[in-house]
């Protein structure tokens, strides 16, 4: 039976479920992740001329990193623009973007109701992505994928099929932001917290199995996460 693209929300097109943060909510120490949208940030063109714009990340995660913590040369971005609010009933359209509706919740302008264009893409290195104003949440995720996989083949693969492959690594990805937040807290700089965190993730959670491998078993994710929490008090402050 074939699947519609889906909505984030009801009738009542309340599309806080779509975002994990916004503004000031987004943290620093969040690894960078499919679906963060940045913003100010520099496009080098073939002709060599460059312009900011605002982007969002379309690559699954585990394609971001070459070794579980450094992000690849380059990433694979949508350009964000302004763009009408679609109601939840046209989802099942615009194949081409993935709409940002309430991106930027605090202003009335045409900025606050944004999308990213999948016909509009480029490869930026990682060190321009600097500006971070929102992360999608794990459905936010799942529909971005939904809609991506859709425009490259148009086939659209049911969102609660994309989370058996997005949520391990979303799990994860919560749990190097909770280690960087004590950890930085500790002293250590992000990027050293980041690095104990995944080299404790690929240790032996029990039974000869890796923690990040349980983490794709939602049965094991929270033995992982009291794991994790007797670890952190374990570590010198």
């Amino acid at each position: 039976m074939p699947h519609d693209l889906e909505a984030p929300c009801g009738d009542d097109a309340d599309w806080s479920p779509l975002y994990r943060a916004r503004g000031d909510e987004v943290v620093p120490h969040r690894p960078v992740f499919t679906g963060d949208v940045f913003e100010k940030v520099v496009i080098q063109y073939p002709d060599g001329s460059t312009k900011r714009k605002n982007v969002i990340i379309v690559q699954h995660p585990c394609a971001m990193r070459s070794n579980g913590v450094d992000l690849v040369s380059r990433l694979l971005v949508a350009e964000v623009r302004n763009h009408r609010v679609i109601s939840p009933g046209e989802w099942t359209g615009f194949g081409k973007n993935i709409p940002l509706p309430d991106l930027v919740p605090t202003v009335e302008t045409g900025r606050r109701n944004q999308a990213g264009f999948f016909d509009e893409l480029h490869l930026v290195g990682p060190h321009t992505l600097q500006d971070r104003i929102a992360c999608l949440s794990q459905l936010g995720v799942n529909l971005l994928l939904q809609r991506w996989i859709h425009h490259n083949s148009r086939v659209v693969v049911p969102t609660f099929t994309l989370n058996e492959v997005t949520s391990g690594v979303f799990e994860e990805a919560d749990l190097i932001e909770e280690w960087c937040e004590d950890r930085t807290t500790a002293g250590q700089t992000v990027e050293q917290a980041t690095k104990e965190c995944v080299t404790w993730l690929r240790e032996d959670g029990g039974g000869g199995v890796m923690r990040q491998r349980m983490l794709e078993d939602p049965q094991s994710r929270s033995g992982v996460r009291k794991q994790m929490r007797v670890a952190l008090r374990a570590l010198p402050g």
